[in-house]
């Protein structure tokens, strides 16, 4: 029997905790690691499908690639759906076939979608740095609007990024969607109290991963993480998913922004629907390249236990911000903490690859 085993089995013995204030205080750095037989029976697996929710074809006029050829290079990297998102615009290429749909050729579900995109010269709290400019870009998640032509969607009076940011969310919603942050921290958009705003304002999907902005989303000496932001926010109560994208604008393998790197999995029907209703509500990991058989909760944990080989790959738990559990086995799992805590998990592969279990709360 390991340790954390040992530890566990004691916990349960013993009975509830005699000290009151225990209930306040976090899991111990030992609990939950290993896999615990419960005696109910477990659920069933995911339905894991891999999308992209951040893509790029001809339309958005940054692209040279037709959206068919698109389509095509996902399904020979074997995705199951993508959501096109062109710069300002919602693509339907070809037939239109209503609702969130914008093409199913039986291999590859396109869902619509759009990145409205919006880069001024100058916005406050913050503001860009001298080098920099302003970039509020926002995707819309499963269209049902088909608007022709340019959108023009942006408050351009307004000088405050939350401002600038809910004109966006705005004609997400009136466009049928789900609104997803990209890249905020590209030229340090973003703040812990903003992102807090911003959640509060009704946005539930950041991008905590965008594989063509790795220097932005890891942070400087001055500047936080996306995952660190994303953890004042979680913090603070936010409700708000870790998406990971690869913002793909190029598919020959030389052109900028490749596709491929990022990703979600998505445990849902192949339907758009239900995939961008799993997506608002959590039920996603986030990936640049760790696969994961199960990522979330069974009873009163967290839950992860890693598809094929083990191997090389590190289970952290992290609860408020901090790691408190790490583990080497192929499965581990954590008590999730009493409100108003979080926990989430992630897990790293010795190659660098990674995967983000989204947070969990009582």
């Amino acid at each position: 029997m390991t340790r954390a085993l040992a530890l566990l089995a004691l916990a349960a013995c013993a009975g509830p905790a005699r000290d009151p204030d225990s209930v306040r205080r976090p899991p111990p750095i030992d609990a939950g690691l290993d896999a615990v037989i419960d005696a109910a029976p477990p659920p069933p697996p995911p339905h894991w499908l891999r999308g992209s929710t951040h893509v790029h074809a001809a339309p958005s006029g940054d692209s040279a690639t037709a959206p068919a050829a698109v389509a095509a290079w996902y399904v020979a990297h074997g995705y199951d759906f993508i959501v096109l998102t062109d710069h300002n615009r919602v693509t339907i290429p070809g037939v239109d076939p209503g609702g969130r749909v914008a093409a199913d050729d039986g291999a590859l579900l396109v869902i619509a979608g759009s990145e409205l995109t919006y880069n001024p010269a100058a916005c406050a709290e913050p503001a860009p740095p001298p080098d920099g400019k302003c970039r509020i870009h926002v995707n819309v998640l499963g269209a049902t609007g088909r608007p022709t032509g340019k959108l023009e969607w942006a408050d351009r009076a307004a000088t405050a990024r939350r401002d600038m940011y809910r004109a966006a969310f705005a004609r997400a919603r009136e466009l049928g969607g789900v609104p997803q942050l990209n890249h905020p921290q590209w030229h340090w958009g973003m703040t812990a109290p903003l992102l807090i705003a911003l959640a509060a304002d009704g946005v539930a999907l950041v991008e905590i991963a965008n594989a063509q902005f790795a220097r932005w989303n890891a942070g400087d000496a001055e500047h936080p993480s996306m995952v660190a932001l994303w953890d004042a926010a979680l913090a603070a109560g936010a409700t708000v998913w870790g998406v990971a994208s690869d913002d793909a604008h190029a598919y020959d393998g030389v052109g900028k922004y490749p596709a491929g790197g990022a990703w979600v999995m998505v445990d849902a029907p192949r339907d758009a629907d239900a995939i961008i209703a799993a997506l608002t509500a959590g039920r996603f990991y986030a990936t640049t390249g760790v696969t994961l058989a199960r990522a979330g909760v069974v009873g009163d944990a967290l839950e992860v236990a890693i598809a094929g080989d083990p191997a090389g790959h590190t289970i952290e738990f992290v609860v408020d911000g901090q790691v408190v559990a790490t583990s080497h086995e192929a499965a581990a799992r954590h008590p999730i903490p009493p409100a108003p805590s979080y926990v989430r998990a992630v897990v790293t592969r010795a190659d660098g690859a990674m995967a983000w279990v989204q947070p969990a709360r009582r």
